[in-house]
């Protein structure tokens, strides 16, 4: 399990599949590494990290956090057991993460970000093929795939007993690129499937800071099964 979500479908009648994941990031965008210790019992932000901001006083810029099992203000209901809360820190080279408390999290001037208010569309990331651009039109996200498909029908329903249903196995590559249009840099992973209806979508893993000119990729890539941790510097512009 990983930030990555995969989409994929449960059958009796094929074979089972799961997809491989993104490989590290590589390209022209200045990608550094986003070291993560996560305590003993705690939930980890790669898994699933809410993003909260918190509006300046003055004319600065916002300050972002990332909350893991934190529910915030606008819900009157208690944290998930383990839930850990960071602050997302800009330094030289791009960002670290300072753990805070979560009840920070849960005061008035610290709010949510709201799909509606992301600054990535939620389709981005998404669907197995697809382009998308940021809100402020500084990001284009595409997801190309280079191989061969094949339709089948399958069981469907969780023990594939449920009648039949169509799907699609490919064999190929995915290829996620992430360009800041200004520069026109870009960042790419690749994921091999073969034979496998099933994809990544890792459209909650990416977070986009505008402000901050700052892209987190949070376990939206892996290697060796596990997930990586990426901060990307935006060029100005």
């Amino acid at each position: 399990m990983h930030a990555a979500a995969t989409i994929w479908l449960w059958v009796l009648a094929a074979p089972v599949v799961q997809a491989a994941g993104f490989g590290p990031p590589e390209g022209t965008l200045p990608i550094h590494p986003l070291p993560v210790t996560v305590p003993a019992g705690a939930l980890s932000p790669l898994w699933y990290a809410s993003l909260f901001r918190e509006e300046p006083s003055t004319g600065a810029t916002p300050t972002y956090y990332l909350g893991a099992g934190v529910v915030g203000s606008r819900l009157p209901i208690p944290d998930s057991p383990g839930a850990t809360a960071w602050q997302v820190v800009t330094t030289a080279d791009c960002v670290r993460l300072e753990p805070v408390p979560t009840a920070l999290l849960h005061t008035p001037a610290v709010q949510a970000v709201l799909v509606q208010k992301n600054p990535l569309p939620m389709e981005c990331a998404a669907a197995f093929e697809g382009s998308c651009t940021s809100r402020d039109g500084k990001l284009r996200i595409t997801t190309a795939f280079d191989g061969r498909r094949r339709a089948a029908r399958v069981g469907g329903g969780f023990f594939g007993t449920e009648g039949t249903i169509d799907t699609t196995f490919y064999t190929g590559v995915r290829t996620l690129s992430i360009e800041h249009l200004p520069s026109r840099l870009v960042l790419r992973m690749q994921e091999r499937l073969n034979n496998a209806n099933g994809y990544s979508a890792p459209q909650t893993a990416i977070r986009y800071l505008p402000e901050l000119q700052r892209l987190l990729l949070l376990g939206a890539s892996e290697a060796r099964g596990m997930p990586l941790t990426h901060c990307v510097a935006l060029p100005p512009g």
